[in-house]
């Protein structure tokens, strides 16, 4: 029986399988009510896009998860240093209020990063959020401060980083796998606070969605043929996108 929700509530969902429909059965376990006002297309978005008083580096951070760890971190109160590559994924970051970003097409990261926390007399990085993997997280690592927390999203870069345990033994970091979407079967209370919290926040206005394009249920074969043609432009080289596919 149904107990959390009536008929004519607005909800969302972290849905797994069957989202290109107009109708879904879902579990209860599985939606979230929102809040009154709520704009639905961005509510639709958000239990994917945003599954983190301290430094907070975010890699890949014009990606749909990376932009999200920007603005919680803005929300939470800390410094916070984002890592993408173009010009435009600049701008775009500093409109969400990152406190300084770094252009990985013209500069280096370690260099960049250094510089900031030195103007700001900061010793380092408290948090890292890695989405990406591979020689980036490496070379982050030269900037965490001892007690850090390595926040292990996923691995866009498609190398799988290693991030030494002597080391991790002497400057006492912490490393977090952190798979949001297995929440919903092993932690679904701490999922469900997640989302009502986030948006909570969205509702305020303390955090936004960016959708660049919607499709009807009729033009989905349209999304993917859209879908294909930037992952082929991406491949090539010849454009820098932002958010999620």
């Amino acid at each position: 029986a149904v107990t959390k929700f009536k008929v004519g509530d607005h909800v969302c969902s972290f849905a797994a399988l069957g989202s290109f429909a107009s109708f879904i059965v879902q579990d209860q376990s599985l939606l979230f009510g929102l809040p009154k006002g709520c704009d639905l297309v961005a509510a639709a978005a958000l239990p994917v896009a945003f599954g983190t008083s301290h430094v907070l580096l975010v890699l890949g951070a014009a990606g749909g998860v990376g932009f999200s760890a920007v603005q919680i971190g803005k929300v939470c109160g800390a410094v916070v240093i984002a890592a993408a590559r173009g010009a435009e994924k600049v701008q775009f970051l500093k409109s969400l209020g990152a406190d300084h970003v770094v252009d990985l097409t013209s500069q280096n990261l370690t260099a960049s990063v250094k510089g900031f926390l030195k103007s700001r007399k900061l010793k380092g990085v408290d948090v890292l959020y890695d989405p990406v993997g591979g020689k980036l997280t490496k070379e982050s690592m030269k900037l965490l401060n001892w007690g850090a927390q390595i926040l292990v999203i996923g691995f866009a870069s498609g190398e799988i980083p290693v991030i030494p345990a002597n080391i991790t033994l002497v400057k006492n970091w912490t490393v977090h796998g952190l798979y949001w979407g297995s929440y919903s079967i092993h932690r679904p209370a701490v999922l469900e606070d997640s989302i009502q919290e986030l948006l909570s926040w969205m509702e305020k206005g303390l955090i936004t969605i960016h959708i660049s394009h919607t499709y009807s249920i009729s033009e989905v074969c349209n999304y993917y043929q859209y879908s294909i043609f930037l992952l082929l432009l991406l491949f090539c080289e010849a454009i820098i996108y932002q958010g999620k596919l």
